[in-house]
């Protein structure tokens, strides 16, 4: 066996000079974020032939516009905690993550208010079923995001198989499993966001307790932690608009059942977000400690591998679509269009270090910069293209805007580097 283990450690050594990267160390932290990927898009599959099988469209269309509307309501609390609580353990600030739990617990008024206050329109407009669901989604929200920070902290750690274990698979098992069953019982939109949320939280809250348990993190907290948590959390609260603005578009103006299909059209290519953020979630730690010029010499040589990456998976994707959807999703045929149209989005992913880059580093004005161009051009064109051009306009638009906001990520890298370099050279 140890013969075989230094045959292939070698191997991966002399791996490195093509790609330009820590191959064991992604070998080790890959292999756990692959299986879970794996595991949670199998879920995920399994859960939407289910929405599928047993939910009516506008059932379906009404559980997505009230998770929208909590993610818009999220992103007006410290929605930047987990990237600060990542960044302040990494740098062995562990009481950080308590730290940033209460803070956030504190905070989180803000959106359940906004929770409130949404419900009684619906409560005057006599649609009691939509408000109940929403202020209950409201009221889960604050504890299943401060929960969650554990997720942070285990990336910090570099602890990549519990974060498998726990964050991926436990903490998906429970709401999936308990979404099923509810679904066997009852459509009603209320019961889902109901059983969604509180599974969700009830996972949370073991999981985050049991973290603590295991690493017991020492007091130390970064004082920086919450100025820059300020800082990431103000860039969410466009972010979050224009992420959910195109469900609440489509609900309005379009109605529940084409929301329904428009979220079957997006929700495989959306699936890569899983294994993309593992891949995150492996590179920042990495950036964090590393020199920038090291990170630099090595950027262009990741566009190039994560753009062929991404021509593979188009390409891939646009072939079998149809029979995706003609075998599993026979009543959401009309999304196989969309689908095929909205998966060219992959070639976005070739810029993702960039902003790894920018976030490791702190780049907060350049961050800024990224955040309100990005967030403002996806509400205007998506706004227009739902009300102008319905699905197709929209879903055309969330193709061009993501590749926008990858490339100027990647522009604003560029001048960061140049700056940087401009002064150490004075």
């Amino acid at each position: 066996m140890n013969p075989l283990r230094n045959h292939i450690y070698q191997l991966l050594r002399r791996s490195e000079g093509f790609f330009k990267t820590d191959m064991i160390y992604l070998t080790k932290g890959g292999f756990w974020f692959t299986v879970s990927s794996i595991i949670v898009s199998f879920m995920s599959f399994l859960l939407a032939i289910s929405f599928a099988h047993f939910l009516t469209k506008e059932a379906y269309g009404e559980y997505k516009f009230v998770l929208a509307m909590v993610g818009i309501l999220s992103s007006l609390t410290l929605s930047g905690l987990g990237s600060s609580v990542m960044r302040s353990v990494s740098r062995g600030f562990e009481g950080t993550l308590k730290y940033a739990f209460w803070t956030n617990i504190k905070w989180s008024i803000i959106s359940f208010l906004g929770a409130l206050g949404i419900a009684i329109y619906y409560f005057i407009n006599d649609n009691y079923s939509l408000g109940l669901a929403i202020l209950i989604a409201g009221s889960f929200s604050p504890f299943l995001s401060s929960t969650n920070l554990y997720s942070s902290y285990l990336t910090a750690k570099k602890d990549y198989k519990r974060h498998a274990i726990y964050f991926d698979i436990l903490g998906n098992l429970l709401p999936y499993l308990t979404l099923f069953i509810t679904m066997l019982i009852t459509n009603n939109p209320l019961w889902l966001v109901s059983v969604y949320f509180s599974s969700n939280t009830l996972i949370g809250i073991i999981l985050y307790r049991r973290v603590i348990k295991i690493y017991k993190p020492k007091p130390e907290i970064d004082n920086e932690s919450l100025g820059y948590s300020k800082h990431l959390s103000l860039m969410n609260i466009l972010n979050g608009v224009a992420n959910n603005i195109d469900q609440i578009l489509v609900f309005h103006y379009i109605g529940a059942a084409q929301l329904a299909i428009y979220n079957f059209a997006t929700a495989i290519p959306n699936q890569t977000k899983g294994p993309l953020k593992g891949l995150a979630n492996l590179m920042f730690p990495k950036f964090v400690e590393r020199d920038e010029k090291e990170i630099q010499g090595n950027m262009k040589h990741k566009y190039m591998m994560m753009f062929f990456a991404a021509l593979i998976m188009t390409i891939v994707y646009v072939l079998i679509a149809p029979f995706i959807f003609n075998t599993f999703f026979p009543k959401y045929t009309d999304s196989i269009l969309y689908s095929q149209v909205f998966a060219i989005s992959f070639l976005a992913i070739t810029f993702n270090p960039a902003g790894i880059y920018l976030s490791a580093k702190k780049k907060i004005k350049e961050q800024y910069i990224g955040a309100i161009f990005t967030s403002l051009t996806q509400i205007i064109t998506v706004t227009i293209s739902v009300i102008y051009w319905g699905l197709i306009g929209l879903v055309v638009a969330r193709v061009v805007v993501r590749i926008i906001s990858s490339g100027t990520n990647a522009l604003l890298y560029s001048s960061s580097v140049n700056k940087t370099s401009q002064e150490k050279s004075i």
